[in-house]
């Protein structure tokens, strides 16, 4: 983008003019993404508490498929954003542990307001809505030391779903520069230029000076108290229209005392090298520019994990459809994002604000859902109305038994479209290898599947721990087979090609013989040899899951008109033809649409489904809750082991400086075992220093795991090294040497990598033991030794910030088994 350096070279001038914005200015240009995460770790952490901090950065901007948005740098690839492109979660990790206090960031790149998404940062607004007043909680008038006043800004050029063509990226950082070189953005002429003003000044010459209305520029304020000053008045030293711009020479360090009891502030503006990405910045002359296309509305739509790339297919297929009649503009943009049930339901009841247990949906599930595509029509609740507005049948996928062709069962195709029941149809077909299924707490595929197997809640409830639970559990611990839902076991199917069947929906069996990826982030999309296919076979009495669509109405101030207006679109659409076409090709059963490609015997389906003439329906709530009971008692109980990380960076400050790591960490545990079943135990160890330490035996949760958790946990003192592995091995070994058929589980909280320098535990030394891994602060998941002890363990790891930790243990639990009171 070329206007980028010249745009820097002019916000320095009048940043680091004494007399303006009287900052410390340093420019990084198209730099490596080392160089830059580096250059942004150390610009906000060796900063003082009284200091303003500012970033601007300037560049190209790209969106991973998952809505992640990374600033491109120097040696950034398309394919690899996420090891060559400058991550916003983690420049928004380093705004969260700045000792500063007062933080503004200023972002001129394409997708910009995915940044605050991913921040948490509240209040996001457009220039089409302003408020009548700046979002100032906390302010204090007539207060004039800036030093009370504190929090973070983001202001960006475009919205999360909007381009920042070149023309006009370049306009805002010029409005800008224009707004604190002319003074005019000192809108309420008080001598200074707060963040707000800022941003309506910039918004409004934007829209005025812009060839069309495409960019949309968002203000975002994060813990406010007081208004963020950002620079002097300019009024009276500069006219209006300045005159020509010289190059900008080196600006001395600012003079001692300034205008005003302003404290030392300091700015960092990140640069991108030009033509390294197409498609983001784009030249004035451009088809798209133009053309003239409006912005295009955004609708949110949440979707059940295990079938959002079916759902994001079918979303696309409307966007393109809807081009089509708006003479190839996008006129709408559809954000599909994962929403389990639980959060989505418990969401809706709450207002889509903080939940009973401290969880903030906005930040910690996603924005106000438009359109909600459960799972299943059953998981839509009955206490919601005066969120939902609609719930409309727009398809159905039956419940089967996915076959490997390797199994080479006899009589197998007779037996396809037979009429037996599950439980016969498991018994004849289960063979040597066995059948699996999905985990009861996270599927609603497995929950349905249940109900049929145990007769509805009928069945007795030693025959369901005998007939049906042992043998599923034997098969999904000799398969090595993760606990989770259909995508986690079709993903572990693909890669060890045995010949286990499966119970899965008719939708899942064709996607996965199709060689499209299962979703839950499984690696590798190969269509399966002949041999790997799944053959579906058709039990008589399973019911099959009916996919529903439903429309939400929020207040004014969460959901505008035209995405009200587009979200009911979309979902007429999906009952009409086009829609219909664009479900089948998905795999599901559209209703008033004959089955065709891709469900037929290329992909292991049969077309002609139902054999029968009646389909049995989805369980009723009284089924749903008698099956859970039965479950409850038929299932094996859960052995739990809690390794916490004590080392000495669990000392480190969160977000409420009140607590550690370490302390936020212990009471997520609490919270967790506060859910646990009757039957289940739970044990606590730490590891820091040189070694691990026991704190509670693995024993009976008993009436009180709350207190045995926060009074075992009281005196630790974190200090020392990261004996990760260490803590791994004794875990897994306290865990085996329990009695019975136990569930057995270690979950790793830990913030750091291993620094024993001993080897990674051999699977002998974990074998047994499902590892479950929660990483926080300077580990993720994406480090390779904490991926290979959680998959080679049939467990998983979940990345979590220091603010998030309840939510990612409370979702490893119920990745881990059902809990008490679900």
């Amino acid at each position: 983008m070329p206007g980028t350096a010249r745009d820097a070279a002019e916000l320095e001038r009048v940043l680091g003019d004494p007399r303006i914005g009287d900052f410390e200015v340093t420019v990084l240009q198209d730099a490596t993404v080392r160089a830059a995460g580096l250059m942004v770790r150390d610009f906000f952490s060796h900063a003082d508490p009284d200091d303003m901090l500012l970033l601007h950065i300037s560049g190209h901007g790209e969106r991973d498929g998952d809505g992640n948005l990374y600033f491109v740098n120097h040696d950034t690839m398309r394919d690899s954003l996420w090891v060559t492109g400058l991550k916003a979660d983690h420049i928004s990790a380093e705004i969260r542990d700045s000792p500063a206090r007062r933080i503004v960031v200023l972002l001129d790149c394409c997708y910009a307001g995915a940044f605050v998404q991913h921040d948490g940062v509240l209040a996001g607004l457009g220039p089409e809505q302003p408020p009548a007043s700046p979002p100032m909680p906390g302010f204090k008038a007539g207060n004039p030391d800036d030093r009370s006043h504190r929090g973070e800004v983001v202001i960006t050029a475009a919205t999360s779903i909007e381009h920042a063509y070149e023309s006009d990226a370049g306009l805002f950082t010029r409005s800008v520069v224009h707004g604190l070189e002319t003074g005019r953005a000192d809108m309420n002429r008080d001598g200074a230029v707060d963040s707000y003003e800022l941003y309506q000044y910039v918004a409004a010459r934007m829209r005025r000076d812009a060839a069309s209305p495409r960019q949309s520029p968002t203000y975002s304020a994060h813990r406010m108290q007081g208004i963020l000053r950002i620079a002097h008045s300019a009024r009276g030293l500069a006219p209006d229209r300045p005159p020509p711009r010289p190059a900008p020479a080196p600006v001395p360090a600012p003079a001692p005392g300034g205008r005003g009891p302003l404290p030392r502030r300091v700015l960092l503006p990140l640069l991108a090298a030009a033509g390294l990405l197409c498609g983001c910045g784009i030249q004035a002359d451009g088809a798209v520019a133009g053309g003239g296309c409006p912005t295009p509305a955004q609708v949110r739509v949440a979707a059940a994990p295990g079938g959002l790339g079916a759902y994001r297919e079918i979303a696309a297929g409307f966007e393109e459809w809807v081009a089509e009649r708006q003479h190839g503009c996008r006129a709408v943009d559809l954000y599909v994002y994962p929403a389990a049930v639980d959060d989505l339901t418990e969401g809706l009841r709450k207002g889509w604000g903080v939940g009973d247990d401290g969880r903030d949906y906005l930040r910690d599930v996603g924005p106000h859902p438009d359109v909600w595509l459960p799972a299943t029509a059953g998981e839509v609740p009955p206490d919601a109305r005066d969120v939902i507005d609609r719930v409309e049948l727009i398809a159905q996928t039956p419940i089967v038994l996915g076959v490997p062709a390797r199994a080479r069962v006899p009589g197998d195709e007779a037996r396809r479209r037979s009429n037996v029941s599950l439980p016969a149809l498991l018994a004849a077909v289960g063979g040597r290898d066995g059948v699996v299924r999905g985990d009861f707490a996270g599927s609603a595929v497995a929950r349905m599947a249940t109900a049929t197997l145990y007769r509805d809640g009928t069945l007795d409830p030693a025959a369901a721990r005998t007939e049906i639970e042992q043998p599923l559990e034997r098969f999904l611990d000799a398969g090595g087979y993760p606990v989770g839902d259909e995508a986690a076991l079709l993903c572990h199917q693909r890669r060890v090609r045995g010949g286990t069947a499966v119970l899965l929906t008719e939708q899942q069996l064709v996607r996965f013989n199709r060689g499209d990826a299962p979703d839950g982030g499984c690696v590798g999309a190969a269509v399966p040899a002949a041999v790997d296919q799944l053959h579906a076979f058709y039990p008589a009495t399973t019911p099959a899951v009916r996919q529903v669509a439903v429309t939400l109405t929020w207040p004014r101030s969460a959901q505008g008109g035209t995405a009200r207006s587009y979200a009911a679109w979309f979902v007429s659409w999906l009952r009409q033809k086009p829609g219909r076409q664009a479900l089948l090709r998905a795999g599901l059963r559209p209703t008033g649409l004959d089955a065709a490609d891709p469900i037929g015997p290329v992909n292991g389906a049969l077309a002609d489904w139902p054999f029968v003439r009646r389909v049995p329906g989805e369980p009723n709530a009284l089924t749903r809750r008698n099956v859970a009971e039965l479950y409850a008692a038929a299932r094996r109980p859960g052995r739990f082991l809690v390794a916490l990380d004590s080392s000495g960076s669990m000392n480190a400050v969160t977000a409420d400086p009140d607590r550690t790591r370490f302390e936020v960490a212990a009471a997520a545990v609490e919270q967790a075992a506060s859910r646990l079943g009757r039957r289940d135990e739970l044990g606590l160890l730490t590891f820091g220093g040189q070694g691990a330490r026991e704190l509670l035996p693995i024993a009976a949760a008993g009436d009180d795991p709350v207190g045995r958790v926060r009074r075992s946990a009281a005196a630790v003192r974190p200090a020392g090294d990261t004996p990760l592995y260490e803590a791994v091995r004794r875990g897994a070994a306290a865990l085996r040497a329990g009695p019975g058929d136990a569930q057995r589980t270690l979950v790793v909280l830990t913030d750091g990598k291993d620094t024993s320098g001993r080897p990674r535990p051999s699977a002998a030394q974990t074998a047994g033991v499902r590892i479950f891994v929660i990483a926080v602060g300077d580990v993720s998941c994406a480090d390779a030794a904490l991926a290979a002890l959680t998959t080679d363990s049939g467990g998983r790891c979940f990345d979590a910030g220091p603010d998030s930790l309840q939510p990612a243990l409370t979702s490893m639990f119920r990745a881990v088994w059902e809990m008490e009171g679900d």
